[in-house]
């Protein structure tokens, strides 16, 4: 049981993550139903589903980041979980702009707590030579989840508009208002699970951390001594996920619009490459990031993301130009996962990049990098340049092609830039720990 339970939290992280990704990814289901009904432009559309939910998720990730660096983990994710699962739900209470704004912003709060102490936990839980997989575990809820979201979405679409189900406590409701409801409430169930199976794991701390809990200028002191090694890597990561990010907000609307599918139709094509081809190269990247450290490479996490961005841009931007359906959702299959080999692996980098005791906050400033650019920026930015480059909502396609290019090719210069001095640092930190 001892070699099992490690792995059961994992799960229930991996659980956790799923609703954080089904949560946060509904919003593109439908941004139809919504944009129609609360007259509202893509542009609004993107702060909804980007800006609103990065903003909140970026400022709190770094209160949540110090909290387990020095408190409980366990109860920050339970409490968050809880959090982001009934801001969800209130997306279908909503009546305007400002209203469905917040309460994505509020998702954003809930869900900046599960990743630092996820992080942590896992990284206490397991040796450097098992955390490839067990992350990769954990990385396959933003899959599952992402799947999920666009299947479960599309599917609830469809039956709630051509049923005109409503729920007893919400007369009157728009279809989308429902769904909204319907996705969010399960997520209380789940957070009471982990709070009655899951234990606090005790810290894996080296000698030179056992006496004392470093604090926030610790904190900045060691990322600036070793910026050649996190800054390049950092904005790297970032790069990657641009060309993911980019995706679950405006893919599903693409193929909509370019290929006249309906949201259930969308919702089981684009899930299975979520669920099923983004399973698969997470599990896969972490398997073979571990055998690459196990043979004395402990930048494998790093070597495996080089790799699967140079396949998965070319992937994406095809499945973004060519008109066919079929092939544009096979390459789409395949870029995901190719793109989702990064997942686990972006895990693994940060836990190596960081002594036990500043995991959490540095989980948190990769975070807010991740997210700032995946979340913040990349949506808007991505309706910006469909409308004032190429014709409109039409040009949302070519929008995408466009940042996949750019941002691949910044991924990998960055990361080349980054690979020696954080293989230098991550060496440097695994001699000091027991």
């Amino acid at each position: 049981m001892q070699r099992i339970y490690p792995y059961y939290v994992v799960a229930c992280l991996m659980l956790a993550s799923a609703l954080s990704y089904l949560d946060r990814l509904a919003l593109s289901m439908l941004i139809e139903p919504v944009k129609a009904d609360l007259a509202l432009s893509d542009t609004q559309i993107s702060l909804l589903a980007g800006t609103a939910f990065a903003a909140t998720y970026v400022l709190f990730a770094f209160f949540f980041g110090r909290w387990v660096d020095r408190h409980g983990r366990r109860n920050a994710i339970v409490a968050g979980l809880a959090l982001w699962s009934l801001a969800t739900a209130a997306c279908g209470l909503a009546r305007n702009f400002g209203t469905l704004f917040a309460a994505r912003s509020m998702i954003g709060v809930g869900e900046a707590s599960l990743n630092p102490a996820g992080y942590s936990m896992i990284a206490d839980y397991f040796t450097a030579g098992r955390r490839g997989l067990a992350t990769a575990i954990f990385a396959c809820g933003a899959t599952l989840g992402g799947g999920l979201a666009i299947m479960l979405g599309g599917t609830l679409v469809d039956w709630v508009y051509a049923t005109g189900a409503t729920l007893p406590f919400l007369p009157g409701a728009r279809g989308w208002q429902t769904v909204f409801v319907m996705i969010g409430l399960p997520g209380l169930l789940v957070a009471v699970l982990l709070l009655l199976t899951v234990r606090e794991p005790g810290r894996r701390l080296a000698p030179t951390e056992a006496d004392t809990i470093p604090g926030i200028a610790d904190a900045l002191r060691f990322a600036r001594a070793n910026a050649r090694a996190l800054a390049p890597l950092f904005a790297g990561y970032a790069c990657t996920a641009v060309i993911g990010y980019s995706f679950m907000v405006w893919g599903p609307v693409h193929f909509m619009r370019l290929h006249g599918l309906s949201a259930g139709d969308v919702g089981m094509v684009l899930g299975i490459g979520f669920g099923v081809g983004g399973t698969i190269g997470l599990i896969g990247g972490g398997i073979i990031a571990d055998r690459i450290v196990s043979r004395g490479r402990i930048d494998g996490p790093i070597l495996v993301t080089l790799a699967a961005v140079a396949l998965d841009a070319p992937l994406f931007i095809g499945a973004y130009l060519v008109g066919d359906v079929l092939l544009a959702a096979l390459l789409f299959c395949l870029g995901m996962a190719s793109a989702s080999v990064v997942g686990g692996c972006q895990i693994a980098m940060v836990q190596s990049l960081a002594p036990n005791r500043l995991r959490g906050i540095m989980a948190a400033l990769f975070g807010a990098c991740v997210n700032l650019a995946g979340f913040g920026i990349a949506p808007a930015l991505t309706a910006g340049l469909a409308q004032s480059l190429f014709g409109g909502e039409m040009g949302i396609g070519k929008a995408l092609a466009t940042m996949t290019a750019l941002t691949g090719t910044g991924a990998i210069l960055l990361i080349l830039t980054g690979l020696r001095p954080g293989r230098d640092l991550a060496t440097r930190l695994a001699g000091e720990r027991p």
